[in-house]
This record gives structure tokens, C-alpha cells and sequence, in this order.
């Protein structure tokens, strides 16, 4: 399908979390395939940007504010799709392609993608969600994982589906390159997870880390555990840190900012986050960026981003102690961790860097000839 003309309908670009970054990265790429002229124009149509501190504008295309009104959305979405005439619409959420699928002559004819994160793909989450992915050319997966799953879950659509794995904001390894690395005795017998303290959200581990913690505190008395991130379960954590008997060395850091999580990771000896929800778990690739080995679970995408006993170590899900185990064994082998943090640093920036992010991107949605 040739595609010259790109509609781009994105949740946010100067917005917080894990869609804004993918989404950041795929205007980018937009951008740069403008200037290569491989497109001719890429519009964009942003649900929830600041109208105060808006992304600058594509190349050549126009930049639209829904400022978080849906209807004012999907009026511009329409707008563009009819004054435009783009030969592709690009989705950062399945949810927002739903704007789409309205009884508009001419509307719903053009050809969309919708890139997909895993956990709105739920069965039952779908609901309406389910027309808009069976309507897409393609739907890209942020991981191999949830291509998979999304392929069991739906066989009809395996052969649209194509993982298009995530990268770490090249915004982000710019700051971090500036700011240099904490070299490995500078680090403290830290443990850090890093994610949101919701209460709808309770798969990302934090629960399961709070119950191993006392058995680690036995083998390594030093040893603290970093909590980065906020959200109404966070009260209930803390309570639970009290009954545990260790609420004087788990850390409630709250939500930090960029500059202090590079610092946080700089400064643990291991990130865990024994979840099982990530669709691909960016935090993973950010925290091996800075040579931090990970712990994660078998139950989610973090057997794609973690290589087991090479850049960090996977446990069951919901198992406090072989999670316990699994900490106390790396805190009490330091060249171990040595080893897998040098590891993960090379890691992280030949497999999770963007140039692997715009190839992959590119070949997806044909905007290159695939490789013989």
C-alpha cells in the first residue's frame, strides 16, 4: 500500500506515560521520513496536549488540540481525514480508533493502524474496541508478547498483527548520556520498582515484593527497597510495609522526577518489578540502560526484555519467596551483578535504542522495502 500522506491521531506528545513516549518516537520518525521525502505530509490530531506547552508542530502538516474533549477530537479527526485525504491514519491507542468507525461516507474507508500495549486487549475489556481492530490494515504490538497473545486471543487477525518492539526516548539517553553514569561502587544496597500505586493496578509486584521483603532483611539487614511512583493504593502499601515489620527500610519515594529516577537508577543495585502486566515493560530496558540488573516475572513480556540469568533473573508470579530468594541471592553477588549490569548496558543500547524502533516501524508499515 503506498502511503505518502499520514494522519497521525495520538493520545499526547508532551503528556506523562508509557503511550506519549511511543508516540514521541513515532513522530520522529514521521519527521525525519519528511525530511528524507519517503512522505509527503504528516498531520496530527492530539487528544490531550497542553495547549500552554504543545509539541512543535510536524514538518509539513498541521498540528490540531483536542484539549481532552473527545467530541472536539473526533470533529478534527473527521476534519483532517476529509480536507486531507491521508493514506493512512495512525493510531497510538485502540481506543481512539474508534473515532473511525462512525457511518461517515468516506470516513470509514481510510485505511488505519492502531498501535496496541496489551492490556486493553483483554477480552473482556474490548467491548467496542473490537470493531476498531477488526477494521484496522494493520495493528502493531508493542512486544512479540502481546502479539502473541492478541493472536491466540483473536486468530482471525494473526495476519495483520506485527510486533514493533518498544525503545527508550532518545530525549531521555540524551539527558542521561549529558549526565553521565554512577560507576558500581557508587551504588547502594538498594532495590527499586518503579509504577504507578493503583489500586485498579495491583499486578506490577509491589505486593509480592513488601511479602519477600523480610526474608531479604534477614540475609542482608542493609539492604532497602525504593518505591518510585503514586496513586491511591499507595496508603494501603504503606500500611501493609508497618505490619511486615519493615516499614523503616521500604521507601515511599512518591512520583519523582526525570531527573531524580536517572538518579535512582544510577544508584540501586537491582530494579524489580515482579509483574504480570507489561505488555513490553519499558522501565525494564531504562533500568538496564543504566546497568541495573532487573528482576521480573514469567507471567508478562519481561521474558522478552530480560534475559534470565544473563541481565537479571524471572520468577513466578505472586511467589514471595522464590522472589526473596532470587534478591538475596544476587545482593550477596556482587560481581554477578557486575557482570549482568555490563550486560544490560550493552543490552539495552543495541535492542532498545530508536534506530531499531524507526526500522522496525518502517518496515510495518511499508514504508521500505522488507529485507531479502
Amino acid at each position: 500500500m503506498p502511503t505518502r500522506r499520514v494522519l497521525l491521531a495520538l493520545t499526547g506528545l508532551h503528556i506523562d506515560g508509557g503511550i506519549a513516549s511511543v508516540s514521541r518516537c513515532v513522530a520522529r520518525a514521521m519527521d525525519e521520513w519528511l525530511r528524507e521525502g519517503r512522505l509527503e505530509r504528516c498531520d496530527r490530531v492530539l487528544l490531550m496536549e497542553d495547549p500552554a506547552d504543545p509539541a512543535p508542530p510536524p514538518r509539513r502538516g498541521e498540528q490540531r488540540l483536542s484539549r481532552g474533549s473527545q467530541a472536539r477530537f473526533v470533529a478534527q479527526l473527521v476534519s483532517s481525514v476529509w480536507r486531507r485525504r491521508p493514506d493512512l491514519v495512525f493510531f497510538d491507542h485502540v481506543g481512539l480508533g474508534r473515532a473511525l468507525r462512525i457511518p461517515l461516507p468516506g470516513v470509514r474507508s481510510r485505511p488505519y493502524v492502531v498501535f496496541t500495549h496489551g492490556t486493553e486487549l483483554a477480552p473482556e475489556a474490548l467491548g467496542t474496541r473490537q470493531r476498531v481492530l477488526d477494521g484496522a490494515w494493520r495493528i502493531l504490538t508493542n512486544s512479540h508478547f502481546t502479539a502473541r497473545r492478541l493472536a491466540g486471543d483473536h486468530p482471525q487477525l494473526a495476519g495483520r498483527i506485527v510486533p514493533v518492539p518498544l525503545c527508550i526516548d532518545p530525549e531521555k539517553t540524551r539527558a542521561w548520556e549529558a549526565g553521565g553514569a554512577a560507576p558500581s561502587t557508587a551504588r547502594e544496597p538498594a532495590v527499586l520498582i518503579v509504577g504507578r500505586l493503583w489500586s485498579e493496578e495491583r499486578g506490577k509486584g509491589h505486593d509480592a515484593l513488601l511479602e519477600a521483603w523480610p526474608g531479604v532483611r534477614r540475609e542482608h539487614p542493609e539492604a532497602c527497597l525504593w518505591v518510585a511512583g503514586d496513586g491511591n493504593d499507595r496508603p494501603r502499601l504503606e500500611a501493609r510495609a508497618r505490619e511486615l515489620g519493615v516499614g523503616d527500610c521500604v521507601h515511599f519515594l512518591g512520583r519523582v522526577s526525570e531527573e531524580e529516577l536517572a538518579r535512582r537508577y544510577r544508584s540501586a543495585r537491582i530494579f524489580a518489578m515482579p509483574s504480570r502486566q507489561e505488555g513490553f515493560g519499558l522501565v525494564y530496558a531504562e533500568a538496564m540502560w543504566h546497568g541495573l540488573p532487573c528482576v521480573g516475572s514469567t507471567a508478562d513480556a519481561a521474558t522478552e526484555v530480560i534475559t534470565d540469568g544473563e541481565t537479571g533473573v524471572l520468577v513466578p508470579y505472586g511467589d514471595p519467596e522464590a522472589l526473596a530468594a532470587a534478591l538475596v541471592g544476587l545482593l550477596g553477588d556482587p560481581e554477578r551483578l557486575d557482570r549482568m549490569g555490563e550486560s544490560c548496558a550493552r543490552r539495552a543500547r543495541r535492542d532498545f535504542g530508536y534506530p531499531r524502533f524507526r526500522d522496525d516501524l518502517a518496515r510495518a508499515l511499508e514504508l521500505e522495502p522488507q529485507p531479502d
